[in-house]
């Protein structure tokens, strides 16, 4: 067995003989064969191929738990009052959902947002079609073990030409209190055929114990249905976070995903994308920001399996210290998937001799009619370019600052006018070198 293994599967088998009475069959049965597929897979180490990059040792080391109790202290109030994006929001802390601080005004017609453990009672019919449909059980050892834990989390419904002009906002706060905490969210999102929606999801930290957030997120896309999807990550120096985002689309959605990745001792993030629709789009960016000895791994797999789609995919990494990154993103084009138009870039920044990244973009690609493109690299600040602002009286340190600035403004200037982009460029101006600024236009 695994080491740690034993105490995930006690806790799962604890957990699911406490709530077996009140639960719904299907639930039982989903939960269950989550804690079957975990503790077939084990957990993951270095000698695991699509592990290889991540160091899981925490897992072992410490004894994380669920939180039984709700928390909602002085610390987190003002913790979700700098964090907290105007409309509406739900606010879970260690896992656990907060009504006291969250915000249910505000919401169009047509846009139903609750927190998971309602849905569970009021909506089973629906979850039970749509929850864990993408995320193919089995295949991913934490997937499974998020579901064999299945309480909490949020469900964003969106009726057929709903418009959210509003961002929804999920808050979710690792404050350990002493007691290293395992959280373990499933955000569902189901959009209507016309719909359009912006939902942000925040992970934040406080304090200093070791927290590990094990989130997966699903979301199903209707015909010529719109969602950008943020994924803000700033949690504290001693957490692990491991993140999946799993989305299908229908015919001419769209879809785009930007995520920021900025804490955590160790923090890895995933997207899993499919199109199963002609005329979908869909845009994957990414920004991951580390230093110290942090380590950073993102990886994404783009799933072409119907015609006339089109995808585009950036992800950029600033490195700093002994921190580390990975980026390993894969495009599968189908045989049926002919007229598909997709590219995958890769860019990454390296500010000291300590820091390291791995990068391996891939193409899979089974027809013939396509237009696909691919590329990485990895470098330093440019010398041409630093010289030229030092010949112009700019310290070094001021001209390494808006160099890097520079390099990430690219993704930040992908997010529209507005609070989320006001909230990505203060998270990462804290993050870069120096603590200054980030001044961007655009």
């Amino acid at each position: 067995m695994t080491p740690g293994l034993a105490q995930y599967l006690d806790m799962a088998r604890a957990f699911q003989a406490r709530g077996s009475a009140s639960a719904p069959a299907w639930l039982r049965t989903l939960r269950a064969e989550g804690l079957r597929h975990f503790e077939a897979a084990g957990l993951p180490t270095s000698r695991d191929e699509e592990w290889k990059y991540t160091p899981l040792a925490s897992l072992s080391a410490h004894p994380f738990q669920p939180a039984r109790d709700v928390y909602a202290g002085e610390d987190v109030a003002a913790a979700v009052a700098r964090l907290s994006l105007p409309g509406p929001r739900l606010v879970f802390v260690d896992g656990r959902f907060v009504p006291a601080l969250s915000v249910l005004s505000g919401l169009p017609r047509g846009v139903v947002l609750k927190p998971l453990s309602q849905a569970l009672r009021e909506d089973g019919e629906l979850l039970e079609r749509t929850l864990g449909q993408r995320t193919r059980l089995g295949a991913h050892a934490f997937t499974s073990l998020n579901a064999a834990l299945l309480e909490e989390g949020a469900l964003l419904t969106l009726a057929p030409r709903a418009l959210s002009e509003v961002p929804v906002q999920l808050l979710f706060i690792a404050r350990g209190g002493g007691v290293p905490m395992l959280a373990s969210p499933r955000v569902v999102v189901v959009a209507g055929e016309g719909s359009e929606a912006t939902l942000v999801e925040t992970y934040a930290g406080l304090g200093t114990e070791a927290t590990f957030t094990n989130a997966v997120t699903e979301v199903s896309l209707g015909d010529n249905a719109s969602l950008h999807h943020y994924k803000l990550q700033t949690e504290g120096d001693a957490a692990l976070h491991l993140g999946g985002l799993y989305s299908r689309q229908g015919r001419d959605s769209r879809f785009q995903s930007h995520a920021f990745s900025f804490g955590g001792a160790v923090a890895r993030n995933e997207v899993h994308a499919a199109f199963a629709g002609e005329g979908g789009e869909c845009v994957l960016n990414g920004l991951f920001v580390g230093r110290g000895t942090q380590h950073l791994d993102n990886r994404t797999d783009l799933d072409h399996a119907v015609p006339r789609c089109s995808s585009r995919e950036l992800y950029k990494g600033v490195l700093d210290d002994r921190a580390r990154g990975t980026f390993h993103g894969r495009i599968r084009v189908r045989e049926d998937a002919q007229k598909t138009d997709a590219s995958q870039t890769n860019r990454n920044l390296l500010l000291s001799e300590g820091a390291q990244v791995d990068a391996r973009p891939q193409l899979e690609i089974l027809a013939d009619d396509v237009k696909c493109a691919h590329g990485t690299a990895v470098g330093r600040l440019d010398d041409n370019a630093l010289f030229y602002l030092r010949s112009r009286g700019i310290p070094r340190p001021e001209a390494e600052r808006m160099l890097t600035q520079a390099f990430a403004s690219e993704l930040v200037l992908a997010v529209p006018q507005g609070p989320v982009r006001a909230r990505v460029e203060e998270l990462l101006s804290a993050k870069l070198p120096g603590g200054t600024r980030l001044e961007v236009t655009g």
